[in-house]
Order: C-alpha cells, then sequence, then structure tokens
C-alpha cells in the first residue's frame, strides 16, 4: 500500500503526516508514506484544498485532520490489518496502560482519560462478587457468565478470552482451593497482565494459556465448565468455536457465554469499520444464527438466561462514522443485545442411551 500525505508543508499537513505515520506504526502496518509538497503534482492530483490523503492513486480526504481510528479503517479496508490482528492489538494496549487507555472489546472509545468519563457500553458491575480483584476488572464485557454458570467446588473451569483475569478470578472463588480455573487469551501483554495478577494474590491454581479460541490448546474433555464474556462475537467462525468447546467440555460439562448478538443488519459502512469491529459491535451477528450455530455443535439444553439492550452512546458513533453512516445506522434501527446462554454437552452414544 503507497499512501501520500499532500500539502504545501504547512503545520496542519506536517500534523497530518505524523498521525498517519503514527498509525502505520502502531498497527505494523507494511504501508509506504511519503510527503508530496510540489503544487503541480498535488493539482495533478485533482484535490481540492490540502492536507489530502491518497492511497493507491485514490484521494481518501482532503481538507481536514482524520481522526486516528478513521485512518485504522481505511488500512483495514484496503486489505493490510487483519482485523483479528487490530483486536490482539488493542488489548495488548489496554493491558499496557490500562489506566490511561480504556479501548478494548466492549469498551474500544473511550477517552483518554477514564478516571473521568469512561463509555462503559456494556460492561456489569462486577464489584458485589466474591472473589473480585479490581486490578483485573478493565471494565470490559457485556455480562455475567460466572451468575449463571453453576460452579461447582472441585470444578475445572476455563475462561476464553480471560484477559487480565476478571472472570477467572470469580470463578475461582465458586471452585475452590479443590478445583482448577485456566484462562485462554490471544494478546501477551495481557496474559502477562493475568499472570501477574495471580501470582499477587498466591493463586496456584489458576494458570492462564495463550492461544486462539477456534483451536484451544488443550485436550479433549477438559473442563466441567467454560465461561466466556463478549469474546466470541469478534471471531468469524462461530461453528468452529462452538465445536471446538464442545471437544474440552467434558461428557455432562456445560458452557455459559456472555455475547453481543443482533436482530436487524447494519450499513455496510459500519460492518466495515475497524474500530466498531473490535469494539464486539460490527462483529456481532444475528440472534437466531448464534443459536442456532450452538445446536448445530450438538448442544442440549441451551437456554438464554438473560437478555439486555445495548445503546450506543451519540459520542462513540460521532467518535468512529461519518454522518452519512451514522444516519444510515440509526434509520436501520438494528436491535443490539447482550445475551448470557447456557447449554450442555450430553454424552457421546449418538441418542443411543
Amino acid at each position: 500500500m503507497k499512501i501520500e500525505i499532500l500539502g504545501t508543508g504547512c503545520k496542519r499537513c506536517n500534523d497530518l503526516y505524523e498521525v498517519v505515520k503514527k498509525v502505520v506504526e502502531e498497527t505494523q502496518s507494511t504501508a509506504t508514506i511519503t510527503k508530496v509538497e510540489d503544487i503541480m503534482e498535488i493539482m495533478n492530483f485533482g484535490v481540492m484544498t490540502t492536507p489530502a490523503v491518497v492511497i493507491d492513486g485514490k484521494i481518501i480526504s482532503q481538507g481536514s485532520i482524520p481522526k486516528e481510528s478513521k485512518i485504522k479503517n481505511w488500512l483495514s479496508q484496503n486489505g493490510k490489518i487483519d482485523l483479528k490482528e487490530l483486536v490482539k492489538q488493542q488489548y495488548n494496549a489496554l493491558a499496557l496502560a490500562s489506566n490511561d487507555q480504556q479501548k478494548c472489546c466492549c469498551n474500544p472509545l473511550a477517552p483518554a482519560n477514564p478516571s473521568k468519563k469512561v463509555y462503559t457500553i456494556m460492561s456489569e458491575d462486577y464489584t458485589k462478587l466474591k472473589g473480585y480483584e479490581p486490578d483485573a476488572d478493565l471494565g470490559v464485557g457485556c455480562g455475567l457468565p460466572t451468575e449463571y454458570a453453576g460452579i461447582k467446588e472441585g470444578d475445572i473451569v476455563v475462561d476464553l478470552g480471560s484477559g487480565a483475569g476478571n472472570d477467572c478470578f470469580i470463578a475461582r472463588a465458586e471452585t475452590g482451593e479443590t478445583g482448577r480455573v485456566i484462562g485462554i487469551d490471544f494478546a501477551p501483554q495481557m496474559l502477562e497482565k493475568a499472570r501477574k495478577n495471580a501470582t499477587k494474590r498466591g493463586y496456584t491454581n489458576v494458570e492462564f494459556l495463550e492461544g486462539d479460541i477456534e483451536n484451544m490448546p488443550l485436550p479433549d474433555k477438559t473442563a466441567d465448565v467454560i465461561v466466556s464474556n463478549c469474546v466470541l462475537n469478534l471471531l468469524p467462525r462461530k461453528d468452529k468455536i462452538f465445536k471446538e468447546i464442545y471437544r474440552v467440555l467434558k461428557v455432562g460439562g456445560h458452557f455459559c457465554i456472555s455475547d453481543v448478538v443482533l436482530n436487524g443488519h447494519f450499513p455496510k459502512e459500519f460492518t466495515d469499520n475497524a474500530s466498531m469491529y473490535a469494539g464486539c459491535i460490527a462483529s456481532a451477528i444475528q440472534r437466531e444464527d448464534y443459536l442456532s450455530e450452538i445446536e448445530k455443535a450438538n448442544f442440549t439444553e441451551i437456554k438464554v438466561e438473560r437478555t439486555k439492550t445495548v445503546i450506543i452512546p451519540d459520542e462513540v458513533l460521532q467518535e468512529n462514522l461519518d454522518e452519512e453512516t451514522i444516519r444510515k445506522y440509526k434509520a436501520g434501527n438494528v436491535g443490539i443485545y447482550s445475551i448470557t446462554v447456557t447449554g450442555k454437552r450430553g454424552c457421546d452414544c449418538g441418542g443411543r442411551c
């Protein structure tokens, strides 16, 4: 990808160059960036006002300095950022600077100073739950899966997308000293934070493994209970995920997952937005499709334990979307919901028992 910053050397033009350069470096994009300051060259592009951004010969913007989120979206649309990798980067950033940057799954769009105002789009209050550890609560998630998980003393519990360990530590309080809790996450910096949290508290029966949810680093029939909080919707292969959950559960084991689902369809410009994807919104699928994938994985006793309507604040929309996309989104009247769903793995007899 070739990115050209068109400008006559003014402060705004230089500021735009630095912003684009910063985003390219942070996202580890392979794009090249050059400045074009010659008036005749700029005129040849057909640009009316500067500064302007041109990607692979196409004018992307002119006359303004776009927000970093919009630049990331441009890079994504041009195929140079893997959306899954983008989520990992945001998780790593949150782990490294959780006191200054609440930007991650289900809370990716908060201002730089979350101590003053944080847009907790879907987060829940964990503070009254036994086992709650403030250092592990990054204000993300869309439910309380452990509340409906039916964890018993001595259970082996697996948390998918374990983050800094919040749900793992809640699960540990329920499974007790004789149980075991395993967190799986794909972000190295987040894993490091979770492990430090566990070590600091002297937990010897909580461990955190690096790996993908679609291919868990665990043997068959490991877990009594699997939980997950607003993570699975980020991954495109829902069919593969639930089959993998089925594989890792013991016979008679069960899962409890909180996730985001839809009733209706977003405009394409919304679903193509990288920040809305990483924020667990644009990546969500239809409610009936989500539940259907669970059924196809051969789970039984499937039950939606809780449903909560999700409202995206106007500030979040304006931060990441242009006016026309916001208008289309609001006109579509899409229902966004956080659901907590449970299901059980039956026996392997194929219905013979």
